[in-house]
């Protein structure tokens, strides 16, 4: 009995005599430019004869949809064998040891689109678009000292949103990747196990998607900088690791001696059970912050502060707020790298200061320029650098136990609560007609009730919270100060 591949009756059933005659020698071409598992074979055949269906089904011949998905697009990335792996950044080498089952440190970048996503010009976007991002086409193996990131053959999807946001990535296979992406009507999302990337190398795999997308839709869009062009070679300095950059100084303060305050009420079990979007005008919010003199960063961190006064264990006693602050160190250093590059800081009061908004503003204002200073940046990259160090001939099969119950302790008693701004997405003006807005969804935080971030883009800034309490103290006071500076935010997300 002669087997027949899910892709050949697919074209068989989705196209004319005629149309499958021309069909013929394109889907040879691109079946000789893959060599992988059977089951990715056939699902990336079917990948473009469903592209190529969509197309004839709007109006595009299949000429020209064979043209817009030549497969010397595909080079030999599906068809060499990959052998290169690479160690985990200093930054990155916690992560995976703090994972399981149900935590996992993630998050995720979303475009949102002026119309419905089109699933199959997607899928191909993304097949396209991993061949330029080598180090995301991998996945996370067991070493004898450290995790590393190891080379994986497969076919990467795009699927229909069915998870709760930034659920843990299952990494059971040997080519399990490492993040995945995801869409919901007019939404597109990245969502990244922290061990790949951080924000900046996040943004930049988002926007070059985003491109390729728009170019399958027949758009002519220009590069522009922080969009690759798929045609060009990766760059090996994109995967270094340039913690190697930092000058080395003492710490001037560690995060080890601090207890903080923690949001009031009992975990939830479903994390996270809320994720509200808080949709700012970004020209007014920029005005109120330059009418006070300081950034929108220090004006958020202020009116956070306000928020959680209410909402945390004011009992009394000398602990404090602390806000982890990541700090992008591509701004101190000359690097390219798309891995891990930040270091954080904490910003820290204690209830009783937290008087009015502008008590508190030169207060948090002194502390962020202290903390995002390149000395004191320096000198907790100096301390992240030799812990890794000290580390580095410990069996994993003894550190990972240690890391797994100290991580999940001290993020719950460090800190409470992160607030990450991504700053301004900008894109090229032929792109521009095309997005809405960008978000940024930090993963449910392992026992600290609540995360916080904001991501920029044309009019909007999106204020994101995710919140593991059903109680909405900090979210209803933190929108009553936004409308107490006429900041009024659009709300949305889950009740």
């Amino acid at each position: 009995m002669v087997t027949v591949h899910p892709w050949i009756r697919l074209m068989q059933q989705s196209f004319t005599p005629t149309e499958q005659a021309l069909l013929g020698p394109y889907l040879n071409d691109v079946r000789a430019r893959i060599d992988l598992h059977p089951r990715f074979i056939d699902s990336l055949m079917e990948d473009h004869v469903r592209a190529l269906r969509w197309y004839a089904d709007h109006g595009v011949p299949v000429s020209d949809g064979m043209k817009r998905l030549d497969p010397a697009q595909l080079g030999d990335f599906y068809l060499r064998e990959r052998t290169a792996w690479y160690p985990l950044d200093t930054a990155a080498k916690i992560y995976p040891l703090s994972m399981g089952l149900k935590r996992m440190t993630m998050y995720r970048l979303s475009f949102y689109l002026k119309y419905p996503v089109e699933p199959e010009i997607l899928q191909m976007a993304l097949t396209y678009t991993i061949r330029r991002f080598p180090y995301f086409a991998t996945t996370i193996k067991c070493g004898l000292f450290w995790h590393y990131i190891d080379s994986a053959m497969r076919r990467f999807a795009a699927r229909p949103e069915t998870k709760t946001p930034c659920a843990p990535i299952c990494l059971n296979a040997s080519s399990s990747p490492t993040f995945r992406v995801v869409w919901y009507q007019n939404r597109v999302g990245v969502e990244f196990f922290h061990v790949l990337t951080d924000g900046t190398g996040a943004t930049i795999f988002l926007r070059t998607l985003l491109h390729e997308y728009l170019r399958l839709l027949g758009y002519d869009t220009p590069l522009d900088e922080g969009i690759f062009s798929l045609t060009e070679a990766p760059d090996p300095r994109e995967w270094v690791d340039d913690f190697s950059l930092a000058d080395e100084r003492p710490a001037q303060e560690g995060f080890g001696h601090q207890s903080a305050l923690q949001l009031r009420r009992v975990l939830t079990l479903q994390k996270s059970s809320r994720i509200l979007h808080f949709d700012l005008p970004l020209p007014a919010l920029r005005e109120a912050a330059k009418e006070r003199n300081v950034t929108v960063t220090t004006l958020i961190l202020s009116l956070m502060m306000l928020a959680l006064k209410p909402a945390t264990e004011t009992h009394g006693g000398k602990r404090k707020i602390h806000i982890q602050l990541p700090v992008n160190m591509r701004k101190y250093y000359p690097s390219h790298t798309l891995r891990n590059f930040s270091m954080y800081c904490s910003i820290s009061m204690h209830p009783r200061q937290i008087t009015t908004l502008e008590n508190i503003l030169p207060e948090i204002s002194a502390q962020v320029s202290r903390g995002t200073s390149k000395e004191n940046l320096d000198g907790t990259m100096t301390l992240s650098s030799k812990l890794v160090r000290y580390l580095r001939f410990v069996p994993l099969i003894i550190k990972r136990p240690i890391a797994y119950l100290l991580y999940g302790r001290l993020s719950n008693g460090v800190f409470t609560t992160a607030f990450s701004n991504l700053g301004l997405i900008t894109l090229p003006e032929g792109m521009r007609p095309h997005v809405e807005k960008f978000d940024a969804v930090l993963g449910p935080p392992i026992r600290n009730r609540l995360g916080c971030s904001l991501c920029s883009y044309g009019e909007h800034a999106m204020f994101t919270i995710v919140e593991s309490s059903a109680f909405p103290v900090f979210e209803n006071v933190l929108y009553d100060q936004l409308c107490a500076l006429s900041l009024t935010p659009y709300v949305e997300g889950t009740a």
